[in-house]
């Protein structure tokens, strides 16, 4: 039978405060000067919270203050209350006048190719607080307080703008150790002959690489169902198997070695990657230099996997119109 949650029986805010700040300073008066109130109102607010606890908290000398038993075992208590208020707003809101600047972007892409990255911009903006969530739902970003986002599609969304951040590329990836015991794999065909590892809700998934490999697909409702790509490429470094990975996300696990690249071919993936911002209002200035610091980063990785990347029988991306910084195009 669900129980009734106990009611919380608190004093108001406003005299706890009062309290731990007179007892800070052993002095009303400093009190009131901290708090920005007069003497009187800072004990008429003790004198309120001790009639409402039921026992005094200061005994009232000729020269000053000093605490009670109960004030001293009830100080602690009230500042961890007040320290804890304070660390979390600060944590979750940011400092007065310098709010944070949240970025969102799914699992996979903050942990491959953001996490790592994410040191530079430090560096490089030292006076940005940048939040990053991974609670991902492409929604309207003012009922959540999104200020920019790393988005996967075609680039046409409604109330927003889209800049491009790097097209993608796909191909199959395993763990070194899956080869030594497993039969030959030197072209798109051999991939019948393995375990596959699926993604579940990826655009371009095994069904989409053999179709356009020219590969009569293998019953694709078999091996290993995964719904994050993070959680299938450790399957596949793990040998379990063959996955799809995608450039230049995945290349972190390539370069490291904990990940191998059987097949020479790569197909760019019908979307692209995007950095996306509302399209009301201009843009504050810290939310233009994530976006400017991203975009820039887009372009080195780019570049690299251009060098890799195969584009034959790529299905086309729709064309995006770059822009050095946002709301300027070139």
């Amino acid at each position: 039978m669900p129980t009734t949650p106990r009611r919380r029986r608190l004093p108001p805010f406003t005299w706890l405060r009062a309290f731990e700040s007179a007892a800070r300073h052993l002095s009303f008066t400093e009190a009131g000067e901290e708090l920005a109130i007069s003497q009187a109102a800072v004990s008429q607010q003790v004198r309120q919270l001790e009639d409402w606890l039921g026992a005094p908290l200061f005994k009232r000398l000729v020269r000053g203050l000093a605490l009670t038993d109960a004030g001293i075992a009830y100080l602690p208590i009230v500042r961890d209350g007040i320290d804890r208020l304070d660390m979390g707003t600060e944590q979750i809101f940011g400092r007065l006048g310098r709010r944070p600047v949240t970025l969102r972007a799914t699992a996979t892409m903050a942990a491959l190719w953001l996490a790592g990255r994410l040191v530079d911009f430090r560096r490089a903006h030292p006076e940005v607080t940048l939040r990053v969530t991974t609670l991902y739902a492409p929604v309207d970003f003012g009922q959540d307080g999104i200020d920019i986002e790393i988005r996967y599609g075609d680039g046409r969304w409604p109330g927003v703008e889209a800049h491009k951040l790097f097209d993608e590329t796909y191909f199959p990836v395993c763990g070194g150790d899956y080869l030594r015991g497993a039969p030959s794999l030197a072209r798109p065909a051999d991939l019948t002959r393995h375990r596959l590892i699926h993604t579940l809700g990826e655009r371009e998934g095994w069904g989409v690489y053999f179709q356009q490999s020219g590969v009569a697909a293998p019953p694709l409702s078999e091996g290993l169902q995964c719904d994050s790509l993070v959680v299938a490429l450790e399957a596949a470094a793990a040998g379990g198997g063959v996955a799809l990975g995608t450039a230049p996300i995945v290349e972190p696990l390539l370069a490291s070695g904990r990940l191998v690249e059987p097949l020479q071919e790569r197909l760019v993936a019908r979307y692209a990657h995007h950095v996306v911002v509302p399209a009301a209002g201009a843009p504050s200035r810290e939310v233009q230099l994530v976006a400017d610091w991203l975009l820039d980063a887009g372009t080195t990785a780019s570049r690299g996997e251009v060098r890799q990347a195969t584009r034959a029988r790529a299905v086309p991306s729709r064309p995006s119109r770059r822009r050095d910084s946002l709301g300027r195009r070139s």
